[in-house]
């Protein structure tokens, strides 16, 4: 393939991905995944595993820019919707753009540097690390900066009120929602790379 139609490739493949994270930031059923038949009130998001498959096929580069279209979009949401608990962390830019930005580079990085040039029937067991680090690294730095943000800088701007209300919420997502993400991700990321990276080297 010339490089020019890599390029041209890339930035369609760019484009793609963004109008797709978009689309399940704005259609909360797209981008959550309800899990009510495990655990009542189980909700996990999967933009993340977008992210992540975005960062497998473009680079880290562009997983980070992905990365960052998403925690910009969070980052908006927060700041113009009506306030809850779990989206009012994300007024705090750090913790919006950071773990998102994170998850698209490292992901991507990883996967271009160890896995990429591996035979496809290798790879699957590495996509199943990398979708469960994609999560892991989106909730363990949310939770981080939360903490941080919270203990050490005494935020105060994202409106949740300084009681022992921080403390459930790290319980809550690190040992509910957020084990989920990681089980959902290892599932879904060689569910849909593995094909979705096949088509793609053939076109090669």
């Amino acid at each position: 393939m010339t490089n020019t139609r890599l390029k041209t490739r890339q930035m369609v493949l760019t484009a793609l991905f963004i109008a797709i994270i978009l689309v399940q930031s704005i259609i909360p059923w797209l981008g959550y995944l309800p899990l009510g038949a495990f655990a009542v009130g189980a909700a996990v998001q999967i933009i993340s595993v977008t992210v992540a498959i975005g960062a497998l096929i473009l680079g880290p580069a562009r997983g980070a820019l992905l990365g960052f279209v998403w925690g910009a979009y969070a980052l908006w949401d927060a700041w113009t919707h009506a306030p809850v608990i779990g989206g009012l962390i994300f007024r705090n830019p750090i913790t919006a753009l950071v773990p998102r930005i994170l998850v698209g580079l490292v992901i991507g990085y990883l996967y271009w540097r160890f896995v990429r040039n591996r035979s496809l029937g290798q790879q699957t067991i590495w996509l199943v690390g990398l979708g469960a680090l994609s999560a892991f690294i989106n909730t363990f730095f949310v939770l981080g900066f939360t903490w941080i943000g919270f203990t050490v800088m005494h935020t105060t701007f994202t409106g949740i009120p300084q009681t022992g209300l921080l403390g459930w919420l790290i319980v809550g997502v690190a040992g509910f929602n957020g084990i989920f993400e990681i089980i959902v991700s290892a599932i879904l990321v060689p569910l849909i790379g593995v094909p979705v990276l096949t088509v793609l080297r053939r076109a090669e």
